[in-house]
C-alpha cells in the first residue's frame, strides 16, 4: 500500500515539475516575443474637422515612404528647417490659420500653401503640387498619395515623442523615423 502511495506521489511530483517547466517556458516565450507579436495601436486621426479615419500599417508605410521622398528634406522628424518656429507637431498644426490638424487640411496645404496666419499664398515659394519647375517631387503625387502623407504626419504627431520638437527632442529616438 505504501509503495503505491509513494509511486503516486512521485508521479504527481514529476507532473508538477513538467507543468512548472511548461509554464516557465511559455512565460519566457511570451515575454520575449510578446512585443513583436502585439499589433501596433494606430490612433484615429482627423480626416476633416468632423470626421476621423484610422490608417492601416500598409497605408502608413506608404505614407512614410512618400513623406521621406517628397518632404523629409525640410521636415525631418516633423521639424521645419527653413522655419523652425512652425513645425509639424500637432499644436503647431492646430494653431495655423486655417488649422492644418486634419488630413484634408494638410492635403489642401500641400496643393495651395499659405503662410501660417493664412494671409499670403506661398505657391511660388513653398514646394507644392503646382510648382512645376522648382520642385518636381510633389508634382506627380495623387490625392490618395497626399492623404497618405497627411495621415503619416498626423499619426507621427500623435504617437512619436519629440515629433516636431527641437533637434534634441526629435532625434532622441531615431528608431521612430527608420
Amino acid at each position: 500500500m505504501f509503495s503505491k502511495f509513494f509511486s503516486l506521489q512521485k508521479a504527481f511530483a514529476a507532473a508538477r515539475r513538467r507543468l512548472l517547466i511548461l509554464i516557465l517556458v511559455l512565460g519566457m516565450a511570451g515575454y520575449a516575443w510578446g512585443p513583436a507579436l502585439a499589433a501596433r495601436q494606430i490612433p484615429p486621426v482627423a480626416l476633416s474637422p468632423t470626421e476621423s479615419i484610422t490608417f492601416t500599417e500598409a497605408q502608413l508605410a506608404r505614407g512614410k515612404q512618400l513623406f521621406n521622398r517628397a518632404c523629409a528634406q525640410c521636415h525631418v522628424g516633423g521639424q521645419t528647417y527653413p522655419n523652425p518656429d512652425v513645425t509639424l507637431k500637432l499644436s503647431d498644426l492646430e494653431g495655423a490659420t486655417p488649422p492644418r490638424d486634419n488630413v484634408l487640411a494638410i492635403v489642401d496645404y500641400i496643393k495651395n500653401p499659405v503662410t501660417y496666419d493664412g494671409v499670403e499664398s506661398l505657391v511660388e515659394y513653398h514646394p507644392n503640387t503646382q510648382l512645376l519647375s522648382e520642385y518636381p517631387r510633389l508634382r506627380n503625387l495623387t490625392d490618395e498619395d497626399l492623404k497618405l502623407i497627411a495621415g503619416y504626419i498626423l499619426v507621427q504627431a500623435k504617437t512619436v515623442p519629440g515629433w516636431g520638437g527641437t533637434k534634441s527632442e526629435s532625434h532622441s529616438d531615431l528608431s521612430a523615423y527608420l
